[in-house]
């Protein structure tokens, strides 16, 4: 019943909000994403003209090649849990946006226009919000040391007695499941407890077995992400030759049939990808560098 309802009156089917998912910075070089950001420059109404929608394509084309750091998507990995979080969105489209031309000006201009645009629609984030209130008010400064599970526990029990009991302790009905679980719950708190110091105990183990195969398994996955990074920046060689490819096509056509408009919008591509191919001429020629210094390390 609850997952019709969600079907219902979630906006799933929404073709717009499913396009608007182009904008994420980890779908950057997804295939599906330039035809997601083509169908927005179209569907927007009176935003763009013809020749705009056209060059918002070749700005993406290069916003596509650019090479964005890494610190401009992810703020901060946790290691004691690998969580990672990212730099808000508005955020990371400000960087993008900064980005210039080898001559000054900006790189993005109609792309710009665009998701400044899709950015500026409001959303509904009320209930993450009251979501955060109610943490709020369960993770007191006499109960911050309370973890994951136990904030879990008291959201699940307080969202009880809201359901059961309207809100009101003494009106959740005492059912034997219920007093049951109540009578229960010191000894599997004593199990869950057991189990996990067992599993430290068992971890502690593995960790030291493998402490002298550490360095060797260290230098083989150096090697595997040195490999898959050569296999990348081939893959983007190919990309912005293609790119090259098209813009001179492109222009060649356009001044043909004196289209200047085009002419524009096909500089924009030859001067990113030129500018793009001696980068990924340079990033190869390291990585090969780096891909043999590290073989002979596994050598020794």
């Amino acid at each position: 019943m609850f997952q019709k309802e969600l079907i219902k009156s979630l906006p799933i089917n929404n073709d717009f909000l499913r396009h608007v998912q182009c904008l994420q910075p980890l779908a950057r070089k997804e295939q599906s994403s330039r035809t997601s950001i083509m169908y927005l420059a179209r569907d927007l109404p009176h935003l763009l003209t013809n020749e705009e929608v056209d060059q918002v394509g070749a700005e993406w084309r290069v916003y596509e090649m650019a090479d964005i750091p890494e610190d401009w998507i992810k703020k901060s990995t946790n290691s004691l849990n690998d969580v990672v979080e990212y730099v808000p969105i508005a955020k990371y489209w400000y960087h993008v946006f900064s980005i210039r031309t080898t001559i000054g000006t900006p790189q993005y201009v109609t792309l710009t226009k665009l998701v400044k645009c899709l950015l500026s629609l409001s959303h509904g984030n009320s209930d993450v919000e009251r979501g955060f209130s109610q943490n709020n008010h369960l993770v007191s400064d006499e109960r911050s040391s309370l973890n994951e599970a136990s904030i879990n526990s008291l959201r699940a029990t307080n969202a009880g007695i809201k359901f059961f009991g309207g809100g009101k302790v003494h009106l959740v009905p005492a059912t034997s499941a219920l007093l049951s679980n109540v009578q229960e719950a010191h000894s599997r708190y004593v199990k869950d407890t057991e189990e996990q110091q067992k599993l430290i105990k068992n971890i502690d183990i593995v960790d030291g077995k493998h402490a002298s195969d550490a360095e060797h398994e260290r230098l083989e996955e150096n090697e595997i992400e040195l490999l898959n990074e050569q296999n990348n920046l081939q893959k983007e060689l190919m990309n912005a030759t293609k790119m090259l490819e098209e813009g001179s096509t492109r222009l060649a056509t356009a001044l043909s049939n004196k289209a200047f408009d085009d002419v524009n919008t096909a500089e924009v591509l030859i001067t990113a990808a030129n500018a793009r191919l001696a980068v990924l001429n340079t990033q190869l020629i390291e990585n090969n560098e780096n891909l043999n210094r590290m073989r002979k390390k596994q050598k020794k």
